[in-house]
């Protein structure tokens, strides 16, 4: 995670919604929330960072992980 906040999620319309490599309840709570689709870890960087994605497990992957699968 970063020191940044996240946007709030009414501060502007999200355009990048309707990828499917987005993670909406990420998206929703104003993360960048692209997903890596090797890993399944989501950005929690602030929608429209300027750096590269910083991906962290969600709670389903670390569930996923654990089980090993």
């Amino acid at each position: 995670m970063t020191l940044s906040a996240p946007r709030p999620a009414g501060a502007g319309e999200r355009l990048d919604l309707h990828n499917s490599s987005i993670e909406e309840s990420a998206a929703a709570a104003g993360h960048c929330g692209m997903t890596d689709l090797h890993t399944g870890r989501v950005c929690q960087e602030p929608a429209h960072h300027v750096h590269s994605c910083d991906f962290a497990a969600t709670w389903a992957t670390a569930a996923t992980a654990s089980r090993g699968a």
